[in-house]
């Protein structure tokens, strides 16, 4: 699990990814992003999120369609419509969102 900045609509907030393939984990937060299938919001964030909505997330300058999804203790599940949606974004332009 790593985390990446964002923009879900006019603010900017820190999503959680998660949902990885392959026997083993990465050993970078950068190929880590790369292959997530999906976005946690966290609870102080997902106010306004609305359960089974569509939002677009934009993250290294590229948007990505989500489904709200029902989540842990109040957070919310953003799940795309591709499969690896961080795959094709340049590592140049990605590892300026990945937190560490």
């Amino acid at each position: 699990m790593c985390k990446v900045k964002a923009k879900l609509g006019r603010r900017r907030v820190v999503l959680q990814t998660i949902g990885y393939r392959g026997k083993k984990e990465v050993k970078t937060p950068l190929a880590d992003a790369r292959q997530a299938r999906a976005f946690i919001v966290p609870k102080k964030d997902a106010k306004d999120l609305k359960i089974g909505s569509t939002r677009t997330v934009v993250v290294a300058g590229k948007k990505i369609k989500c489904t709200v999804k029902k989540w842990s203790r109040g957070s919310r599940l953003l799940l795309p419509k591709s499969q690896y949606p961080l795959k094709n974004i340049s590592p140049k332009r990605l590892k300026a969102v990945v937190v560490t």
